[in-house]
């Protein structure tokens, strides 16, 4: 507060210095300055001519074992061949003799062509070409069980033959299973569980039904789980929370398949407490930290959580997913996006039978962290530019 007269009262000379100190100290924007010949890359000085996980342009990485030079990226003379994102010598690969892809399987790559190992006694070249075939074990392989080319029915399995009986190896549909239909039809299936021979074979279950116990039985969508003749989401329902039969009491909720206390203004770290207030502590001895979500809204969603911000983590993202979708579901944490990106994203989808449906994609990690996309149907499609849309 200033006096009326204009002067500063004494006792308040110290305290604008603290907060001119703190000002400085935490609120700078200043961009990053690298030295020259350098590139500020994620908030570090690189040399794109050389740095191999920023070659000749940020986050453009070399393959495993490539170097950089002059801001292009190559494998060594010993290891010439690319594949798989990686430089490998095709004279000795055994995962890609000769050319990308070839495996040798139960034996080695000596001067680009397969070469099998003697034991077992069983091992054989599939096809009988070194150029082209892979070493496997005709007692065990389920594509050549026996002989070359022998593909067991599906389900089956490769063993070997008993002492005796004139042969390496022999396709086996070992019980509970057994084989249902003929031919190329022909499966090794366990009728218990099989929705397409349920009980028996031929016995197919309804579209929607799975199979248990050798009975068609009604199914549930992905996250949500079949308790009596409904379908539930254990982690959120308090009369199913965390398992069928758990009822949480009157006034709490169900959060994480958990029963807590209900909260009417902000839960942190499983404690109901007033934000943003500075003397809450539920984020143990500081302050919940303010966030902003303008994802799929036109106007700004506030939520809370213990971690600082403009940081992203997984946990951050489901903080910003709930806020956006409290009744929604978890899809799964670690999709990449975009395919060629290597960012790891969160798939959020809101209640089945919410009326105002959607699906979004928060990044958390790599090139598109911080970027969402947001859709009002139940497709999940990656970001394709960044942006800064959630923190």
């Amino acid at each position: 507060m200033v006096a009326r007269s204009g002067r500063l009262v004494p006792w308040m000379v110290p305290l604008l210095a603290l907060l001119a100190a703190l000002s400085g100290a935490g609120c700078s924007s200043a961009p990053l300055s690298c030295p020259a010949g350098q590139t500020a890359c994620g908030g570090t000085c690189v040399d794109l001519s050389s740095d191999a996980l920023h070659c000749g342009a940020c986050n453009t990485t070399c393959d495993a074992g490539a170097s950089c030079v002059s801001g292009l990226c190559g494998c060594p003379s010993s290891a010439p061949l690319t594949c798989g994102l990686r430089c490998v010598d095709p004279q000795t690969d055994g995962a890609n003799c000769g050319r990308c892809g070839h495996a040798c399987g139960l034996g080695q790559c000596r001067t680009g062509a397969c070469s099998c190992n003697t034991s077992p006694g069983s091992v054989a070249l599939c096809p009988d070409d070194p150029t082209t075939g892979t070493c496997v074990d005709l007692a065990a392989s389920a594509s050549n069980c026996g002989a070359c080319g022998n593909v067991c029915t599906s389900g089956e399995t490769c063993a070997s033959c008993a002492v005796g009986e004139g042969c390496v190896g022999k396709c086996v549909c070992s019980p509970p299973k057994q084989v249902c239909g003929t031919g190329s039809a022909a499966v090794c299936t366990n009728v218990s569980t099989d929705p397409a021979n349920c009980g028996s074979c031929g016995n197919a279950c309804a579209a929607g039904q799975v199979c248990s116990g050798g009975t068609c039985q009604q199914t549930c969508a992905a996250g949500f789980t079949l308790c009596g003749t409904s379908c539930v989401d254990l982690r959120t329902d308090p009369q199913h929370c965390g398992s069928c039969t758990n009822a949480c009491l009157l006034g709490q909720s169900c959060s994480g398949g958990t029963c807590q206390a209900a909260c009417t203004t902000l839960t942190c770290g499983g404690s109901c407490c007033p934000a943003p207030l500075g003397s809450a502590t539920c984020c143990g001895t500081s302050c919940p930290v303010q966030h902003k979500d303008f994802v799929g809204t036109t106007s700004e969603i506030t939520y809370y959580n213990c971690a600082p911000a403009f940081v992203w983590t997984l946990e951050t993202a489901r903080t910003a997913a709930r806020a956006w979708a409290p009744g929604g579901n978890e899809i799964t944490p670690t999709q990449s996006c975009p395919n060629l990106g290597g960012s790891l994203c969160l798939v959020w989808q809101k209640a089945l039978l919410a009326t105002d449906v959607g699906c979004a994609v928060f990044c958390y990690s790599g090139p598109f962290q911080g970027a969402a996309t947001v859709t009002r149907d139940y497709t999940c499609p990656c970001p394709t530019t960044q942006q800064l849309d959630w923190y």
